[in-house]
């Protein structure tokens, strides 16, 4: 037998390989084989009796077992061709590694009566381990917890264990934040809206779920999750980011943990151990619900019924740092033409482009237009002075808040403390050596940090003149809790953004419990979140969103304003929401202030129809990175050129970690992919091809 493996090389297409007598060999299997010189792990996507390589062939050395089942081998071929990286690289950047678990809890390994009668022996001879007994006794706990409690080191835990009487016991990965479950009468609307899910669960069809912050979408989720799951299939529930799974992941367990389906977690930042266990878990059958970021879209459920984009619009749900740079949306698309499954998008300020196709009949659009909680808030925008951080405006709004006791809620979409630098000297501004991007001063750790490569610069010097004294400038995440601690010295203040992302689950149960009194945050907190305390929302430089080098900036600006505001008034207390802005007259601005969707669509819509913008045209951006970017980039550019495409560039880029990079941008009808495929069937390693982009420039 003959097993044609997929490797994670790129451009390589899969090798053959000779199966041992025995090993009982299945397509979908993760294997272990020789290639050249190196040992690798690839996946078995077909079995033949007869090779295509006339040679010897190498043995398939190691078989460990099955990782992905058949019926997604087809799914995962569509992506690698869609997105120009090998089948072996796309199923290696979809497929989580194999790995233990590690144990989470104790338990006793003996009888009830038996470990009472230990208990008995070892308070006379070990009091240590008597003391974790008795612990033990009382029910299954963490082994930190246990040790804390007992007074104890990992000694007398050991050997509890090492004797039988206690046994480690792996749990699920879970979040800490909790929730009370809730007895929501849902309103006509959402009665409309999921009546109309539950009526096309297993039909294939695509719906746009569109409302207002706090319109109740998030019920309508895990009704029709629940339906789905009471008629036999599988769910998955994504959000975009990780900050905002512990909520979800709370009123899930409520919605659907009495169903007996077991739900599980499943996101990037998870032990390695965990993922695997979860997807082993579906893989067999074991698990229906799985809540999670882009990557559990590809959770190999057997019947799947439904999958959920909770605010569909965000750019997270596209992988954007390795190919395949695959979109979540897409992939959920694919699988539902494929395997029967609804598509479920929803959001308060769907991307233009999911709005067109439901304009164009592609999605059926379900409105909820009314908040079910609390009334909209009061939104206004107040001007922004020269190197202002908190203006009096915000600052007395927050006092008032407070003294009522509200919580505040401050948004800004920069981290650090000083977003940049420049010589007293010379005025040249501080850039890393290797990136060329500016240095962002990080007040906590008292240096100078690269964020495009991570690079930490301690005393840095001038690249022009090698000065040493700067002007520090700009505001951040970092920034903006010091003022706040300095002006409220008596508030709890909080921040979340990626340097403090590690603490998130910390962070939103002490929020939730009214144990923070202020909360800093990037958009990690500006969206999704519900948390009815949060009275006052205070957005710090509206204007900075404006300056990305994206034709999507006015759109995500509106989006991340909108956004943030609603989660303003979501309890008993009259909501307030203050815009610190120098350009309210901005059509993105003014439209959020009003939170108008439909003004900014329209605006956006004919914009994009007269420059030929997605979605009346598509975007393929190739990137090529290395010493010959420059050459190879002007080689593409020639070639496509020549073909009647619109090519934009080479143009260069800021290299990354010394690395240079230039760019190649095609804009085409629906049929780019296969034009730019017939002219360029091979790419370098170096090369990346994205067919939707996120961002130009």
């Amino acid at each position: 037998m003959i097993a044609k493996v997929a490797l994670p090389v790129p451009k390589i297409a899969p090798f053959d390989y000779q199966v041992p007598e025995g090993m009982q060999l299945g397509v979908g299997h993760r294997v272990r084989v020789r290639l050249g010189k190196r040992f690798l792990f690839g996946i078995v996507v077909a079995l033949r009796e007869e090779p295509e390589h006339t040679g010897p062939l190498q043995p398939v050395l190691e078989d460990l077992g099955l990782v992905v089942p058949y019926w997604e081998l087809p799914l995962l071929e569509e992506l690698s061709r869609r997105y120009f990286v090998s089948l072996g690289m796309a199923l290696e950047r979809s497929l989580p590694r194999k790995a233990r678990p590690r144990p989470r809890r104790l338990v006793l390994g003996v009888p009830l009566q038996e470990a009472r009668r230990a208990l008995e022996e070892l308070a006379k001879r070990a009091p240590a381990q008597a003391r974790v007994l008795e612990r033990a006794l009382a029910g299954p706990v963490e082994e930190a917890a246990l040790k804390a409690e007992a007074g104890v080191s990992g000694a007398p835990v050991r050997a509890l264990v090492e004797k039988g009487l206690l046994r480690p016991e792996s749990l699920p990965f879970s979040f800490p934040f909790r929730e009370k479950a809730k007895s929501l009468r849902l309103t006509p609307h959402q009665e409309r809206a999921l009546e109309a899910i539950t009526a096309g669960l297993g039909q294939g069809k695509k719906y746009l779920l569109f409302g207002p912050p706090a319109a109740g979408k998030t019920e309508v989720y895990l009704g029709a999750a629940r339906a789905a799951l009471e008629a036999g299939g599988g769910v998955i529930l994504l959000e975009p980011e990780v900050s905002l799974l512990p909520q979800l992941w709370a009123r899930a367990q409520n919605a659907l943990a009495s169903r007996e389906p077991s739900l599980r977690l499943y996101f990037g930042d998870m032990p390695p151990g965990e993922r695997w266990r979860t997807w082993e878990d579906v893989l067999r059958g074991r698990v229906h619900a799985a809540v999670g970021t882009r990557s559990a879209v590809f959770l190999p459920f057997g019947s799947l019924r439904l999958i959920i984009l909770d605010e569909e619009h965000e750019p997270a749900y596209k992988q954007e740092e390795m190919a395949p740079h695959y979109h979540a949306r897409e992939v959920g698309e694919l699988r539902a033409a494929r395997e029967g499954a609804t598509l479920l998008l929803g959001s308060a300020t769907p991307s233009v482009e999911s709005f067109f196709r439901a304009e164009r009949g592609e999605y059926a659009l379900l409105e909820l237009p009314q908040r079910v909680v609390g009334e909209p808030p009061e939104v206004r925008a107040v001007p922004l002075g020269p190197d202002e951080v908190i203006t009096e405006p915000l600052r007395d709004a927050m006092e008032r808040h407070l003294d009522a006791g509200g919580q505040v809620l401050l948004f800004l979409n920069r981290t650090g403390f000083f977003t940049g630098a420049s010589c007293r000297d010379c005025g040249a501004v501080l850039r890393c050596g290797r990136c060329e991007v500016a240095l962002v001063f990080h007040l906590e750790e008292r240096t100078f940090r690269c964020h495009a490569c991570g690079a930490a610069y301690p005393r840095p010097r001038c690249p022009r003149c090698g000065g040493q004294r700067f002007r520090l400038f700009g505001v951040g995440t970092e920034r903006v809790e010091y003022e706040a601690k300095r002006l409220f010295p008596r508030a709890r203040v909080e921040r979340l953004d990626s340097e403090t992302a590690a603490r998130r689950a910390e962070i939103l149960a002490a929020l939730a419990e009214g144990r923070v009194d202020i909360l800093v945050g990037t958009q990690m907190v500006g969206k999704g979140l519900d948390f009815p305390g949060i009275s006052l929302v205070g957005i710090i430089n509206a204007d900075g969103l404006l300056s990305a080098p994206d034709f999507r900036a006015g759109e995500r600006t509106f989006q991340l304003i909108v956004a943030a505001a609603g989660r303003a008034g979501r309890g008993e207390r009259k909501g307030e929401v203050i815009v610190q802005t120098n350009n309210p007259d901005h059509y993105a601005i003014s439209h959020a202030l009003r939170g108008d969707y439909r003004a900014l669509y329209n605006d956006e819509i004919s914009f994009r129809r007269e420059l030929r913008y997605p979605p009346f045209a598509q975007l393929v951006r190739i990137l090529v990175e290395g010493k010959r970017a420059e050459k190879l980039a002007g080689r593409y550019a020639e070639a496509l050129g020549k073909t009647g495409l619109e090519v934009l560039g080479p143009a260069r880029l800021l290299p990354l970690r010394g690395v240079p990079r230039y760019q190649v941008l095609v804009r085409g009808d629906e049929g780019v992919l296969g034009r730019i495929r017939s002219v360029l069937p091979e790419f370098p390693a170096a090369t990346k091809v994205d067919p939707s982009p996120n961002w130009i420039g």
